[in-house]
């Protein structure tokens, strides 16, 4: 029997996984979601379309399914922005926009 849990829609494999932040576009809010197979420290970089770093999130996660919040207020201003989340030797970069 093939047996797989599903979150949100989101398939969990047991494997590295950098979720889209939701609800993206947003406007004051935002939650990026990410699986980590095993507890590590990781590192959620936040960079504008001319990569310059506009936030780093540092932090100790825990086994499985983990979420980080982020408020408009975080950020400097609209536009589309890339977060890339580091952990161990593995790496996901995603996109997502920001509007006024």
């Amino acid at each position: 029997m093939n047996v797989a849990l599903s979150f949100n829609n989101k398939l969990v494999t047991g494997s590295f996984d950098l979720y889209q932040n939701t609800p993206n576009p947003f406007a004051s809010v935002t939650t990026i979601g990410f699986y980590l197979p095993e507890a590590t420290s990781a590192t959620l970089t936040i960079s504008d379309v001319q990569g310059k770093v506009v936030r780093v999130i540092e932090g100790d996660y825990s086994k499985g399914h983990n979420t980080v919040n982020l408020k408009r207020d975080d950020f400097g201003a609209a536009g589309v922005l890339y977060y890339r989340l580091d952990a161990g030797s593995d790496s996901a970069t995603r996109k997502m926009i920001l509007v006024d």
